[in-house]
C-alpha cells in the first residue's frame, strides 16, 4: 500500500508543485542525497502580468555527467555538454559534463502565461560532496525579449535555485533486508524500489541505460561532444573562478556603468562597503573602490572580454549607450573584438567566435 501512494505522489509531481511565495525560479527537491539518482523539477513562475516566458535555461554546476529531461508538452528541449579536456599542467583529465540545459517554447499556446508555472523535470545523478549546495543559474526569457536573471545569491533579489548536498541513507542490513522482501509492499526497501521503477518507465532509462553509457565512455576516451559544446576549464586543483575583481576610484559611477550601460544584472552589495558584485552569466564581476581597502588604484590594461550573441547589433547598442570603442573591429579569422575603456580606464571588449572549436 505505502508503494503505491508512493507512485500515486511522484506521478504528480507535474501537476501539483508549488509556487513559493516569492515566485522566484526553483529547483525543487531542494535536498537530494550524495550519489542518489534524483529528478529534478525546475520551476519556473511567470512573474509578469502581461508578457509570457518563451524560453528557460538552466546553467549546471560542475559535477554531473549526465541530465536526462522529460518532454514537456510544446517544449523543446537541448542538453548543452562541456567539452572532455586534459589539464597542461597536471595532465588530469576532465570528462565531459553537462554545461547547461535550454527548453523554448515551440509556439505561443506552450508559452508560460501569467498567473500559470510549468515545470521541467531532469533525471541526473546528485554528486558526491555532503553538504555542498549545488547552484543552478537560471535565465526567464520573456516575450518581449526581457531576461529575468536567476544568478544572484540566496539573500539577493534574483536568486540562484540551490540544492543542499545531503548523506546518502544508511543501507539495510541482511536482516532488514529479508524482513522486507517477506512483507511485500509493506516495508521500506519496496519503496525504494517503487521510485526506481517509476523513474525508469517516466524517463525511459531501461531502454537507453547501455546506450547512454557509451556514449558517456566514448566521450572521455576520444574528448568528442556535441557541435556546440562549451568548454571545460576545470584542473585537478582549481574547480571554477567564483569571481575576478575590477578596481575603480568611483564605486557610484563604476556601479551605474557596469548596471546600466553594459546592462549586467546586480548581484549584491559588500555591506556599507564600496564594493558589489555584477553578474555577467557565467562569472561574477566584483567592482571595488580601492581607497576604502587601502589599495593603490591601478587600472587593468588587458581586457575583460564580454561575450555577445551579434556581434554588429551589440556594438552599435553599446555605442548608443554612449560606449567609445577604441580602433577597428578585430578580426582574427576565428572571432570578432571590439575593444573599451570602463570610466576607470579598465579595458574591456566585447567577443564574439564565428569559428568552429576545432579551428
Amino acid at each position: 500500500m505505502r508503494a503505491r501512494v508512493l507512485i500515486s505522489l511522484l506521478v504528480g509531481l507535474a501537476l501539483a508543485a508549488p509556487v513559493g511565495a516569492a515566485a522566484h525560479v526553483r529547483v525543487q527537491p531542494e535536498e537530494a542525497p550524495a550519489d542518489s539518482y534524483t529528478v529534478l523539477r525546475v520551476n519556473v513562475p511567470n512573474e509578469s502580468p502581461e508578457l509570457t516566458t518563451t524560453r528557460v535555461e538552466v546553467r549546471f554546476p560542475p559535477g554531473f555527467g549526465y541530465a536526462l529531461y522529460q518532454p514537456v508538452r510544446g517544449w523543446s528541449a537541448q542538453v548543452k555538454m562541456t567539452k572532455a579536456s586534459r589539464s597542461a599542467i597536471s595532465g588530469q583529465a576532465t570528462p565531459a559534463r553537462v554545461g547547461r540545459v535550454i527548453w523554448t517554447a515551440r509556439d505561443r499556446a506552450a508559452e508560460i502565461q501569467p498567473e500559470e508555472f510549468v515545470d521541467f523535470p531532469v533525471a541526473v545523478q546528485i554528486p558526491s560532496t555532503v553538504g555542498e549546495r549545488l547552484t543552478f543559474r537560471a535565465l526567464q526569457t520573456y516575450s518581449d525579449g526581457e531576461v529575468a536573471r536567476w544568478v544572484g545569491g540566496p539573500e539577493s533579489q534574483s536568486p540562484a535555485p540551490q540544492v543542499l548536498v545531503t548523506a546518502p541513507a544508511a543501507e539495510p542490513d541482511a536482516a532488514t533486508a529479508e524482513t522486507d522482501a517477506a512483507e511485500g509492499d509493506s516495508g521500506g526497501g519496496s519503496d525504494g524500489l517503487a521510485i526506481a521503477a517509476l523513474i525508469v518507465a517516466i524517463l525511459g532509462l531501461a531502454a537507453g541505460g547501455a546506450a547512454l553509457a557509451g556514449l558517456v565512455q566514448a566521450r572521455r576516451a576520444d574528448g568528442k561532444t556535441d557541435e556546440g559544446s562549451e568548454m571545460a576549464t576545470q584542473t585537478k586543483i582549481i574547480s571554477g573562478t567564483d569571481f575576478i575583481t575590477v578596481a575603480t576610484e568611483d564605486y557610484e559611477r563604476a556601479a551605474k556603468f557596469y548596471g546600466e550601460t553594459l546592462g549586467l544584472e546586480f548581484g549584491k552589495r559588500w555591506g556599507s562597503m564600496p564594493a558589489g558584485e555584477f553578474e555577467t552569466g557565467n562569472l561574477t564581476i566584483a567592482l571595488m573602490q580601492t581607497d576604502a581597502f587601502n589599495i593603490e588604484f591601478r587600472p587593468n590594461n588587458l581586457p575583460i572580454e564580454f561575450h555577445v550573441d551579434d556581434f554588429e547589433a551589440a556594438k552599435a547598442e553599446l555605442e548608443s549607450r554612449g560606449v567609445e570603442f577604441k580602433g577597428d573591429t578585430l578580426d582574427s579569422g576565428v572571432c570578432h573584438q571590439a575593444f573599451f575603456n570602463d570610466p576607470d580606464g579598465n579595458a574591456l571588449a566585447i567577443h564574439h567566435r564565428y569559428a568552429p572549436p576545432e579551428a
